[in-house]
Protein backbone atom coordinates (compact mmCIF):
# COMPACT_ATOMS: atom_id res chain seq x y z
CA UNK A 1 0.00 0.00 0.00
CA UNK A 2 1.01 3.58 -0.75
CA UNK A 3 2.39 6.24 1.62
CA UNK A 4 0.44 9.65 0.83
CA UNK A 5 1.43 11.38 3.93
CA UNK A 6 4.06 13.44 2.47
CA UNK A 7 2.04 14.48 -0.38
CA UNK A 8 -1.13 15.55 2.47
CA UNK A 9 -0.01 15.99 5.60
CA UNK A 10 -3.76 16.64 6.69
CA UNK A 11 -3.90 12.76 6.98
CA UNK A 12 -0.72 12.45 8.61
CA UNK A 13 -1.45 14.83 11.23
CA UNK A 14 -1.21 13.57 14.99
CA UNK A 15 0.05 10.46 13.15
CA UNK A 16 3.52 9.26 15.45
CA UNK A 17 6.08 8.42 12.83
CA UNK A 18 9.86 7.74 13.45
CA UNK A 19 13.11 8.05 11.82
CA UNK A 20 16.35 6.19 12.62
CA UNK A 21 20.21 7.35 12.52
CA UNK A 22 21.71 3.81 12.25
CA UNK A 23 25.39 3.08 13.25
CA UNK A 24 26.64 6.77 14.07
CA UNK A 25 30.29 6.46 15.05
CA UNK A 26 31.60 8.37 18.18
CA UNK A 27 35.31 6.94 18.80
CA UNK A 28 37.68 9.84 19.49
CA UNK A 29 35.66 12.87 20.49
CA UNK A 30 36.80 15.42 21.52
CA UNK A 31 36.55 19.25 21.48
CA UNK A 32 37.18 20.37 18.63
CA UNK A 33 35.62 16.84 16.77
CA UNK A 34 32.57 16.32 18.39
CA UNK A 35 30.50 14.34 15.93
CA UNK A 36 28.04 16.69 14.23
CA UNK A 37 24.82 14.99 12.41
CA UNK A 38 22.24 16.97 10.79
CA UNK A 39 18.98 15.44 9.95
CA UNK A 40 15.91 18.29 7.89
CA UNK A 41 12.22 16.96 8.54
CA UNK A 42 11.68 19.18 5.83
CA UNK A 43 8.05 20.34 7.09
CA UNK A 44 6.89 20.91 10.46
CA UNK A 45 6.78 18.59 12.85
CA UNK A 46 7.43 17.90 17.09
CA UNK A 47 9.79 15.92 18.52
CA UNK A 48 8.18 13.59 21.39
CA UNK A 49 11.12 11.19 22.05
CA UNK A 50 13.91 9.47 20.95
CA UNK A 51 15.92 6.09 22.09
CA UNK A 52 19.57 5.34 21.59
CA UNK A 53 21.21 2.28 21.33
CA UNK A 54 25.02 1.39 22.20
CA UNK A 55 26.16 -0.98 18.86
CA UNK A 56 29.33 -1.97 19.99
CA UNK A 57 30.94 -2.13 23.31
CA UNK A 58 32.74 0.72 24.48
CA UNK A 59 36.43 0.68 25.09
CA UNK A 60 37.86 0.75 29.06
CA UNK A 61 39.07 4.03 28.72
CA UNK A 62 35.45 5.40 28.01
CA UNK A 63 33.73 5.65 31.62
CA UNK A 64 30.74 7.74 30.17
CA UNK A 65 29.51 9.72 27.01
CA UNK A 66 26.38 11.79 26.96
CA UNK A 67 24.42 11.40 23.30
CA UNK A 68 22.15 14.91 22.56
CA UNK A 69 19.64 15.92 20.24
CA UNK A 70 19.65 19.50 19.48
CA UNK A 71 17.52 22.04 17.50
CA UNK A 72 19.43 24.06 14.97
CA UNK A 73 18.55 26.97 12.19
CA UNK A 74 21.20 25.01 9.56
CA UNK A 75 23.61 22.30 9.03
CA UNK A 76 26.87 24.10 10.10
CA UNK A 77 26.11 26.22 12.94
CA UNK A 78 28.63 25.72 15.90
CA UNK A 79 28.18 24.09 18.79
CA UNK A 80 26.80 27.18 20.90
CA UNK A 81 24.17 28.09 18.34
CA UNK A 82 22.13 24.43 19.17
CA UNK A 83 19.16 24.10 21.66
CA UNK A 84 19.74 21.00 23.39
CA UNK A 85 16.41 19.31 24.01
CA UNK A 86 17.16 15.52 24.55
CA UNK A 87 20.13 13.51 26.15
CA UNK A 88 21.13 10.35 27.66
CA UNK A 89 24.43 9.49 29.42
CA UNK A 90 25.77 5.74 28.23
CA UNK A 91 27.98 3.85 30.34
CA UNK A 92 30.77 2.50 29.13
CA UNK A 93 30.40 -0.29 31.93
CA UNK A 94 28.82 -3.30 29.48
CA UNK A 95 27.47 -4.72 32.91
CA UNK A 96 25.30 -1.35 33.63
CA UNK A 97 23.61 -1.17 30.08
CA UNK A 98 24.46 -3.75 27.83
CA UNK A 99 25.18 -3.68 23.80
CA UNK A 100 21.83 -3.75 22.07
CA UNK A 101 19.35 -2.75 24.22
CA UNK A 102 17.09 0.41 23.66
CA UNK A 103 17.19 3.32 26.48
CA UNK A 104 14.64 5.97 26.66
CA UNK A 105 16.64 9.63 26.27
CA UNK A 106 14.92 12.56 28.23
CA UNK A 107 13.23 14.68 25.81
CA UNK A 108 11.40 18.11 26.20
CA UNK A 109 9.40 18.51 23.14
CA UNK A 110 10.59 20.38 20.56
CA UNK A 111 9.08 22.30 17.31
CA UNK A 112 11.18 22.10 14.59
CA UNK A 113 10.21 24.02 11.34
CA UNK A 114 10.43 23.55 8.07
CA UNK A 115 13.83 24.65 7.84
CA UNK A 116 15.40 23.47 11.23
CA UNK A 117 17.89 21.09 11.57
CA UNK A 118 18.14 17.75 14.11
CA UNK A 119 21.54 17.33 15.74
CA UNK A 120 23.04 14.35 16.85
CA UNK A 121 26.51 14.43 18.67
CA UNK A 122 28.43 13.72 21.93
CA UNK A 123 29.20 15.65 24.83
CA UNK A 124 32.90 17.44 24.58
CA UNK A 125 35.70 15.92 25.81
CA UNK A 126 34.48 12.24 25.36
CA UNK A 127 36.28 9.15 23.76
CA UNK A 128 36.59 6.00 23.83
CA UNK A 129 33.11 5.08 22.48
CA UNK A 130 32.21 3.12 19.51
CA UNK A 131 28.85 2.96 17.27
CA UNK A 132 25.41 3.96 18.81
CA UNK A 133 21.96 3.96 16.87
CA UNK A 134 19.21 7.12 17.22
CA UNK A 135 15.66 6.79 16.89
CA UNK A 136 13.39 9.86 17.51
CA UNK A 137 9.84 10.24 17.31
CA UNK A 138 8.07 12.92 16.22
CA UNK A 139 4.54 13.35 14.82
CA UNK A 140 3.46 16.23 12.66
CA UNK A 141 2.60 19.64 13.70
Amino acid sequence: MADFSSLCPLFNTGVYSEVTFPMIPMTSKTTSAMFNYGYNFGRSVIVTGAFVQKVTTFVSTCTAMKIKLAKAAAAATTYGLRTVFASYTLSGSAVVQATGKWLTMTVSAKTFGATSVLHVHSSKSEAGAKNVNVIVRYKEK
